[in-house]
């Protein structure tokens, strides 16, 4: 039997919709203005927006008739602990993923405007590069930092490269290098590169997420030889780990 299911619900959808776009307009909307904005008619969203209201997602203010989204959302969300969740997704396609390479893994997130490691999994072979889980990194001087900014919204990269520019004497140029390390990994972050924080390490690291998404991380794997024991080429471990990042946005509704 098939466990694939595709079954419509167009209540659903409807309710879906509302929510998400509210949520992006950030403004109270009436009812024809809503229905504008999800493209359907006010008599398909009228009941749907009743029964929202009713249940307590969205407030209608009695005076302007708008509707605005309420802090249920909020109050849900906030039971879940997205670090937690991307942890517990992420650590046994990480560990899959280092014994099918023979290399160490590592999940980075940002944190502050630091980069720090959320997730490592340990190489099986004899020798492999170990990282303390909870350990940050500049941002603007590590690979899944790079990445990382890369593809974050404009305005936490702007934030993060001013913060890890203070205190730097030629704020100018270095300022100018970071800019185009950015854009560097954003076209070929597919490439294995020298480490920048840890001398005779290559590494290859890739989004988990997407772009300019409220949650991101970069999936890394190490090599501390340069050449892994049992000789796996660069390519294939290049697909083990696109394969890994698909796995692991699939899992967490990337």
């Amino acid at each position: 039997m098939a466990s694939n299911y595709n079954y419509a619900v167009p209540a659903l959808d409807k309710c879906f919709e509302i929510m998400e776009y509210l949520a992006t307009i950030g403004a109270p909307l009436s009812q024809s203005e809503i229905s504008k904005g999800v493209n359907r008619s006010t008599n398909e969203i009228f009941r749907v927006l009743v029964n929202l209201t009713r249940n307590n997602y969205l407030i209608r203010d009695e005076t302007s008739g708008k509707y605005r989204l309420s802090l249920k959302l909020y109050n849900l969300a906030r039971s879940i602990s997205p670090l937690d969740l991307i942890r517990q997704q992420a650590l046994p396609i990480m560990e899959n993923l280092a014994v099918e390479t023979k290399l160490s893994c590592q999940l980075f997130v940002l944190y502050q405007s630091k980069t720090m490691v959320l997730v490592h999994a340990r190489s099986p072979g004899a020798v492999s590069l170990s990282y303390s889980e909870g350990s940050c990194f500049s941002t603007i001087a590590s690979n899944p930092g790079l990445l990382l900014l890369s593809h974050s919204k404009d305005e936490v990269r702007e934030l993060i490269i001013k913060e890890a520019l203070q205190g730097i004497s030629d704020v100018t140029s270095t300022r100018t290098k970071v800019i185009n390390d950015i854009a560097a990994m954003s076209k070929s972050h597919f490439d294995w590169r020298e480490s920048l924080h840890i001398n005779g390490v290559k590494e290859l690291v890739g989004l988990v997420g997407r772009h300019e998404g409220k949650q991101i991380g970069a999936l890394m794997i190490s090599d501390i030889s340069g050449k892994n024991e049992l000789d796996i080429n660069q390519q294939q471990s290049t697909d083990a780990l696109l394969d890994a990042i698909n796995k692991l946005n699939q899992a967490l509704g990337f």
